[in-house]
C-alpha cells in the first residue's frame, strides 16, 4: 500500500535534517505557482487574440456557401466566389467561422479560407468603422499591460525565493559529511515512520520534480499540508531502501503532463500538419499526445458522436482507412456507410474518397441490397441526401421546392423531381402551380392503381421504354450514354404526363392558351397504347378534382390574359333575370375585384353599363362612371361615349343628361368616383321647388284678364293643330325604307355600304381594324361613326337593345351569337 508520508532527508554537519512533506500537496503547491504564471500569461494574450481577431481577414480558397448557421443543415444565403474577401467576425466552434461578406453576416467552413494581411488604407477605414468599440479595446490592452507587470514582478520575487532556498539547502549539504543508517526520524507524537517510506538525496544537481497524474483510481483529495516540526528519534531506525534524492539544482521543471486516460470530456484535437495520408499505418507518425487524441476520436465515431477536429484532416483520413480495415473484419456495408456519412460531418474532405469506395465495394458484392444502393449512390440527388456532395440537383424542382409547403411524401416527391421544372406563364403563377402538382399526383395513384389490374406500375412501364430507347438512340448516336438515355426517356414520360394534366388544369381556369403534350420519342404509339390513353381516361375522369383558383390566382390569370373576364361576363348574362339583377351587380363586383392588374379592366364596365342599361337607369349610368374611372388610369385614355340607342333608354330630359356630363367632367378633373356614384344616385330623383301661391292676387288676374285668356287659347289650340300636322310631315320624310339586304332577316333594312361592312367584318373573323372601317366610310361618302351607329340601330331592335358592331381597343368586333341570331 502507498504510503501517506513521504521524508526527504539531506546530509548535515553532524546531524540529519528531515524535510516530510504530507500526500506530495507541498510539491503540488510549489507547482501550481508556475501555473497561475503560465496561465495569467495565457489569459493576457487571449485578450491580445480577441482584440486583432475582430481584424482578421480572409480569402476563399474555392466557390464557398455562406450559411445562417454553423452546420451543412443550414440554408445557403448566397455563394462567395472564389477569390472573394470576407470579414472575420466569430469562431463558431467547430470547423465553422462566422464571416460577414458585404452586407450579409452568415457562417463558412474554416477549412477553405486563408488568412490574409489587407491593406493599410483598408484597416484605418475599418478601424475608423469601429471607432465606438475604440475605447473598450484600449481598455483591454491597458488591463493586459498592468496584468504582466505584476506576473513579471511576482515571478522575480518567487525566483529570488527559489535561489535563497537553494543556497540554504547548499550550506546544510557541505557541513553534513554523512549519514547514519540507523538514524531514526521521529514526531511530536513519537510515531514510526514506515519502513518502507523513502528517503530522498537532496545533493543532486537538476533535481525532476514534475507532477505524474496518477494511474489509479484514487478518491482522496490532495491537501496542502500543514508545517509539522521534524524530529530525529535515534530509537527509531529508518529503512536500509530508502531513497536519497539530491536537491541542490536551482530549477524545478513543474510541467503538468496532460491525463491520458480516457474522460469523457471533450478533448481538444493536437495541431498535426498536413500531410497526405495513403495508410491506416501513417498513424506511427504521431506523436503521443496525437494517438491519444486519435484513440478519442475512433472511439466517438464507432459510437456514433460527432467531434470536431478543428480543421486537422490527416486525424479523419486515418480513421477513413481505418474504417476501410475494419470492414473487412464485419463486412456490414450499412453500418460502413453510416460510419462514413458521420466521418463526412467531420471532415468534408473524406466525401469523395468515401463515396468512391464503398461504389468500389458494392460493385463486388452480388446481393439485391447491394445492387440496389450501388444505383442509388451513383445518382447526384441520392448523393446529395446521404451527405456525400454539397451540390443539391433537384434543388430547383417542383418536389424539392414543394415537399414542406404541401406536406409531400417520399414517392409524390420523386414524381415531381423526374423533370426540371416547367417555365412558363401558368405555372409560375403559385396557384396554378400548386392545383396542377395536386391533379398531378392523384392522376399518377390513380394510374398505378389502374396498371396493378394489368399486374405493371408506372415505374415497370417506363423502365421498359428506357430499355427501348436504347434500340432507337444508339443508332442514330454511336457515342450516346446510356445511363444519360434512360434517364432523359424517364424525364420526357412524367413530363408528358404533367403537361397533360396542366392543360386540363388551364381549360379548368379559363386559360386558352395550350402547351405540347406528345412526348419527343414516340416509339411507334406504343407510349400512348401503354400510358397516354390512360392518363387522359383519368384526367377527364377526375376534372371535377381540380382545386378552384383562389382570389390571387384569378388576379393573375387575368393579368396575363385581359380577355379572360368575357367568359365570366358571358355567364353573367345569360343567366340573368331581372328580379335578380342583384345576382349581376355582385358577379360584376367579383370581375372587378379579380381584374386589379388588368391593364384593359375599363372594357368591364363600358359592357357593363350597356347590358344593364334596359334594366336599370342607375347601376348603368355607374357602370360607365367606373369605366371612365378606370380609363383615366389607363395607358391611353379613350374616353368612348355611350351609343345614342344608349343614351335614349337612359335619360328623359334634357336636364339628365346636363347633369350627368356635369358629373362626368368633374370626376375627370377630380377622379373622386364615390363622390360621382353618390351624385348619379340624384340625377332621376324629381328636383321639387317650394312656391307660395297668392290666392287674392290670382282672383284679381282672372277677372282683369278673362277675355285674354279666352283668346289666346283659340289661338294655342291652332298652332298646336299645325304643329303636330308638320311633324307627321318630317316624320314621313325621315323615315324612308332601306332596301331588303341579303345576309340579314327580312326585318332588318339595310343599304349596301352597311351590307358590305358587315361581310368585311365576318369574314375576317368578326374582327377588323378601326382603320380600315374608317377608311371603307370614306370611300362610301360616310363618317366611321355614323356607318356603324347606322347598322346598330338597324339591328338593336332584334337583339334586345344590344349593339352589333362594338369597339374592342383598336378593333370592331362582332358578338358571333349576335350575328347568328338575326342572320338568314
Amino acid at each position: 500500500m502507498q504510503p501517506s508520508v513521504k521524508s526527504l532527508f539531506v546530509k548535515g554537519n553532524g546531524a540529519t535534517r528531515a524535510i516530510k512533506y504530507r500526500n506530495e500537496g507541498a510539491i503540488f503547491a510549489h507547482a501550481q505557482k508556475y501555473i497561475t504564471l503560465k496561465g495569467a500569461l495565457c489569459l493576457v494574450a487571449v485578450l491580445f487574440s480577441l482584440n486583432s481577431f475582430a481584424q482578421d481577414y480572409y480569402i476563399t480558397t474555392s466557390d464557398l456557401n455562406l450559411r445562417a448557421g454553423a452546420g451543412i443543415n443550414h440554408k445557403s444565403l448566397t455563394v462567395i466566389s472564389k477569390g472573394d474577401t470576407v470579414r472575420s467576425l466569430e469562431d463558431a466552434g467547430g470547423y465553422w467561422l462566422k464571416i460577414q461578406y458585404r452586407e450579409k453576416v452568415g457562417y463558412a467552413a474554416k477549412q477553405y479560407l486563408q488568412k490574409i494581411q489587407i491593406a493599410e488604407a483598408e484597416q484605418e477605414e475599418e478601424i475608423e468603422e469601429e471607432s465606438e468599440s475604440g475605447p473598450f479595446s484600449l481598455f483591454l490592452i491597458g488591463l493586459a499591460v498592468f496584468a504582466v507587470i505584476v506576473l513579471i514582478q511576482v515571478g522575480k520575487k518567487l525566483q529570488a525565493r527559489k535561489k535563497a532556498r537553494a543556497a540554504e539547502i547548499q550550506t546544510s549539504c557541505i557541513s553534513d559529511q554523512r549519514v547514519e543508517s540507523h538514524e531514526h526520524v521521529t514526531h511530536d507524537n513519537h510515531k514510526n515512520i514506515s519502513a518502507d517510506e523513502t528517503l530522498i538525496d537532496v545533493n543532486s544537481k537538476g533535481l525532476d520534480l514534475a507532477i505524474k497524474p496518477s494511474i489509479q483510481n484514487d478518491e482522496t483529495q490532495l491537501e496542502s499540508p500543514p508545517q509539522e516540526h521534524v524530529t530525529y528519534d535515534n530509537h527509531k531506525n529508518i529503512s536500509a531502501d530508502e531513497t536519497l534524492i539530491d536537491v541542490n539544482s536551482e530549477e524545478l521543471d513543474l510541467t503538468i503532463e496532460p491525463s491520458t486516460q480516457n474522460d469523457e470530456t471533450q478533448l481538444e484535437p493536437p495541431y498535426w500538419s498536413h500531410t497526405y495520408i495513403y495508410a491506416y499505418d501513417e498513424i506511427n507518425h504521431a506523436s503521443k499526445v496525437q494517438k491519444n487524441f486519435y484513440f478519442h476520436l475512433r472511439e466517438k465515431v464507432l459510437n456514433g458522436e460527432f467531434v470536431d477536429i478543428r480543421g486537422n484532416t490527416n486525424y479523419a483520413f486515418i480513421l477513413y482507412f481505418d474504417l476501410l480495415n475494419q470492414y473487412e473484419t464485419h463486412q456490414d456495408i450499412e453500418l460502413l456507410e453510416e460510419q462514413f456519412k458521420l466521418l463526412g460531418q467531420i471532415c468534408p474532405k473524406t466525401k469523395s474518397y468515401s463515396l468512391m469506395s464503398l461504389q468500389d465495394l458494392l460493385r463486388k458484392r452480388t446481393d439485391s441490397h447491394s445492387i440496389n444502393r450501388l444505383n442509388y449512390l451513383q445518382k447526384p440527388s441520392y448523393q446529395f441526401e446521404r451527405g456525400y456532395s454539397d451540390y443539391d440537383p433537384d434543388a430547383d424542382k417542383l418536389g424539392r421546392q414543394y415537399k414542406d409547403g404541401l406536406g409531400l411524401n417520399k414517392q409524390e416527391v420523386a414524381w415531381l423531381n423526374k423533370f426540371w421544372n416547367p417555365s412558363n406563364i401558368f405555372i409560375s403563377i403559385e396557384g396554378c402551380c400548386i392545383a396542377t402538382i395536386k391533379q398531378y399526383i392523384l392522376i399518377l395513384k390513380r394510374l398505378n392503381k389502374k396498371l396493378e389490374l394489368q399486374n405493371t406500375s408506372v415505374a415497370k412501364e417506363v423502365d421498359y421504354f428506357k430499355e427501348k430507347i436504347l434500340e432507337v438512340r444508339e443508332i442514330a448516336h454511336p457515342y450516346y450514354s446510356k445511363s444519360d438515355a434512360k434517364q432523359r426517356v424517364e424525364s420526357e414520360i412524367y413530363s408528358t404526363i404533367f403537361k397533360r394534366v396542366e392543360n386540363a388544369v388551364r381549360e379548368f381556369y379559363g386559360h386558352k392558351r395550350k402547351v405540347g403534350c406528345n412526348p419527343h420519342y414516340g416509339f411507334d404509339g406504343q407510349f400512348e397504347n401503354r400510358i397516354g390513353n390512360h392518363v387522359d381516361e383519368l384526367i377527364n375522369q377526375y376534372q371535377g378534382e381540380i382545386l378552384p383558383p383562389d382570389i390571387e390566382t384569378q388576379i393573375e390569370l387575368n393579368a396575363e390574359n385581359v380577355n379572360r373576364w368575357k367568359i365570366e361576363f358571358t355567364m353573367l348574362k345569360s343567366s340573368f333575370q331581372k328580379e335578380g339583377k342583384n345576382k349581376f351587380i355582385d358577379g360584376i363586383r367579383n370581375i372587378e375585384e379579380t381584374n386589379q392588374k388588368n391593364r384593359n379592366i375599363e372594357n368591364i364596365f363600358i359592357e357593363a353599363s350597356k347590358f344593364i342599361a334596359k334594366h336599370d337607369s342607375v347601376q348603368s349610368l355607374k357602370y360607365y362612371a367606373q369605366y371612365i374611372y378606370y380609363d383615366l388610369r389607363s395607358n391611353k385614355f379613350d374616353n368612348k361615349p355611350l351609343t345614342k340607342t344608349v343614351q335614349k333608354s337612359l335619360f328623359k330630359t334634357q336636364e339628365q343628361i346636363d347633369d350627368f356630363k356635369r358629373i362626368i367632367a368633374e370626376l375627370i378633373q377630380t377622379s373622386d368616383i364615390d363622390k360621382a356614384l353618390h351624385e348619379i344616385a340624384q340625377i332621376y330623383m324629381p328636383k321639387r321647388k317650394k312656391i307660395v301661391l297668392d290666392k287674392r292676387a290670382i282672383k284679381e288676374a282672372e277677372q282683369k284678364y278673362d277675355d285674354t285668356v279666352g283668346l289666346l287659347s283659340e289661338y294655342l289650340d291652332v298652332e298646336s293643330e299645325k304643329a303636330n300636322i308638320g311633324n307627321l310631315e318630317h316624320e314621313a320624310v325621315e323615315v324612308v325604307p332601306m332596301a331588303n339586304n341579303s345576309i340579314l332577316i327580312s326585318e332588318i333594312r339595310l343599304g349596301k355600304p352597311q351590307e358590305e361592312l358587315i361581310k368585311k367584318i365576318t369574314t375576317h373573323s368578326f374582327e377588323i381594324l378601326q382603320g380600315e372601317v374608317d377608311r371603307f366610310a370614306i370611300e362610301n361618302r360616310m363618317f366611321k361613326n355614323q356607318l356603324i351607329d347606322s347598322i346598330n340601330e338597324a339591328c338593336e331592335a332584334f337583339l334586345d337593345g344590344e349593339a352589333l358592331i362594338e369597339e374592342d381597343g383598336e378593333n370592331y368586333v362582332i358578338e358571333e351569337s349576335y350575328y347568328k341570331a338575326i342572320a338568314v
